[in-house]
């Protein structure tokens, strides 16, 4: 072995823990601390419920799992929300004239409408003041939303 290369070492170096365990060993350090041992550790004492969490990854990691999961109730709440049959026939933005017609025929929901729909196109058209044109633009709308229509439309 080479002279004056190597660390001085020390058989009779301390180890002391955040806990307060202290202990002797050999190290090439006189005194050595550490934030964890065999006495704390929950794994060596007993404790495995209890989770060591320095940084609050734990917390953070349940934020996150929150988040992902409000978003994902919130997604399908809106798409529930979007082909409901309780939808109001004036958002589907139709224009004044076939709203109007609706209105006072007494339907205001889509439910309403597609119910007279599964009756018949011709009990549709039947509506003051809803025309083809109207019909065709309604059933276009109620699709790109997502609606199923009546096999008898």
């Amino acid at each position: 072995m080479k002279e004056g290369i190597h660390p001085t070492y020390y058989t009779d170096a301390v180890v002391t823990c955040a806990c307060g365990n202290t202990w002797k060993t050999g190290s090439t350090k006189k005194e050595v601390r550490v934030e964890i041992c065999s006495k704390c550790h929950p794994f060596f004492s007993g404790e495995a419920q209890r989770i060591v969490d320095i940084e609050g990854q734990v917390d953070r990691f349940y934020k996150k799992l929150k988040v992902r999961q409000d978003y994902v109730e919130d997604q399908k709440t809106r798409s529930q929300a979007k082909v409901s049959p309780k939808r109001a026939i004036a958002e589907l933005e139709l224009g004044t004239r076939p709203t109007d017609a609706l209105t006072k025929a007494g339907i205001v929901t889509v439910g309403h409408f597609l119910g007279k729909l599964a009756e018949g196109e011709d009990v549709v058209l039947a509506i003051d003041g809803f025309g083809r044109k109207s019909l065709i633009d309604i059933k276009k709308k109620l699709r790109s939303l997502g609606y199923d229509l009546p096999e008898a439309a």
